[in-house]
């Protein structure tokens, strides 16, 4: 799921290490007089935690990392207090955020609705992942530095943003794709919110540039969205499985057989759809991320790990899906 590449595996010694020195930097760091000097010494730590934040992602346990990811998180952000500038810190965290909701609250989720959780414990759960996709967004708008550009998210003024938005260039990618990714996956979930749901003609535009500079960035995570995106909603209010499945496959084309979370949600996404139904496709997509063989890519073991739980619950319940 991430755009951090080629990193050692198992991930268990590269992950202490990676803890270690980020807190002998933050003990550093806590006793430094200068603020100059502070911020160096920062700044030289994030290139270490640039180069170590891989290492969760080749991890093989997916409840390891749901366990140690809050505290990086808030470790990171205790750094970024002294650079909030610092990009490398900020990639962290808006990937961060957005994987934690993802890869764990979403499926939270997925269970509790098809098991005896209340209302209550549902809107609890879908709460938390919304505030954890925002995150990601507010961190994408700082990677970006473009306060024009946050001012007309703010304010959602596509016409604005459109404009701006022909200025950007391929260095802009991570920022637009963050900005965009977090505040689209939480306008999916809380689609009770008027301010989140009316900023989705914003979050396309931003995405659809994402693709015009690089279709290839985070594994083709703009045309998965895009998958998603037309292949989750109603053909009246802008679904088009058509269109879902044009991005899927280029998705797939690009990256289908080192990411599972592309077979996954062009499974879920496409093969479900209203006027599609095709449950052999369903059957076949997620049976090919079960039977993946995740030691040929172990930077990717964690997301591909993430990926097969879902297909796994996703034909544990098909006949909910088909009718």
């Amino acid at each position: 799921m991430t755009d951090f590449l080629a990193k050692p595996h198992p991930a268990t010694r590269p992950a202490t290490s990676f803890c270690i020195r980020a807190l002998l930097a933050a003990l550093l760091v806590t006793t430094l007089g200068g603020c100059s000097l502070q911020k160096i010494t920062v700044n030289q730590t994030a290139d270490v935690l640039w180069q170590g934040s891989s290492a969760l992602e080749g991890e093989e346990d997916p409840q390891f990392t749901r366990d140690a990811l809050p505290a990086s998180m808030k470790t990171v952000e205790s750094f970024l207090a002294s650079a909030p500038e610092n990009k490398k810190l900020l990639r962290i965290l808006a990937k961060g955020y957005f994987s934690y909701s993802f890869a764990f609250l979403e499926h939270d989720l997925l269970e509790m609705e098809y098991g005896d959780a209340t209302t209550e414990e549902i809107d609890a759960v879908r709460e938390r992942a919304v505030i954890h996709y925002l995150k990601s967004h507010r961190y994408g708008l700082r990677i970006l530095g473009n306060e024009e550009f946050s001012k007309a998210a703010k304010n959602l003024d596509v016409k604005r943003i459109e404009s701006l938005l022909k200025e950007m260039d391929k260095d802009d990618v991570p920022g637009l794709f963050w900005t965009a990714y977090g505040w689209g996956s939480a306008a999916n979930l809380a689609q009770n919110r008027t301010d989140l749901v009316a900023a989705l003609p914003i979050v396309a535009a931003i995405m659809q540039r994402t693709i015009e500079l690089d279709e290839k960035f985070f594994f083709g995570g703009a045309h998965l969205f895009f998958g998603v995106y037309y292949g989750s909603r109603p053909v009246m209010y802008g679904g088009s499985p058509e269109l879902a499945k044009e991005h899927f496959e280029r998705a797939m084309k690009l990256y289908g057989d080192r990411n599972m979370v592309a077979p996954a949600l062009y499974a879920r996404f496409y093969a479900t759809a209203a006027g599609v139904q095709d449950r052999e496709l369903f059957q076949r997509l997620l049976g090919e991320v079960i039977e993946a063989d995740f030691d040929k890519y172990p930077e990717l073991r964690l997301n591909n790990e993430v990926a097969k739980l879902h297909a796994e619950f996703w034909l544990a319940h098909e006949d909910d899906l088909f009718f």
